[in-house]
């Protein structure tokens, strides 16, 4: 599972398209290769990077390049959150923990 994400992170190499730190950093970015539209986040995602393309957008292979990573992401991230699941289920809660517990 570790070396999916791994080769996920490392296919990012020499991508037609970059990200942002911030819109503060827009001189940057802005040569005439890649769009200058900034696009900003909402507060409650202020750390994520704001993504930049090229003018003449993404190409096909690329486009399918991102979907296919983004399936495979996915697919990593249910079978971790089952694996989580199944442990937490196995463990034994401690009578002290649930008696802290709220009664409702």
């Amino acid at each position: 599972m570790a070396l999916g994400m791994q080769d996920i992170l490392e296919s990012f190499q020499g991508t037609e398209f970059l990200y942002m730190e911030q819109a503060g950093n827009r001189s940057l970015y802005s040569s005439s290769s890649f769009r200058n539209k900034v696009v900003q986040r909402q507060d409650e995602k202020w750390w994520l990077p704001v993504p930049c393309i090229t003018s003449r957008g993404l190409p096909d292979k690329c486009r399918k390049h991102l979907k296919h990573q983004r399936d495979c992401a996915n697919r990593i991230h249910k079978v971790a959150m089952a694996i989580n699941n199944h442990i937490l289920n196995e463990m034994k809660v401690p009578e002290s923990y649930m008696a802290g517990l709220p009664k409702v």
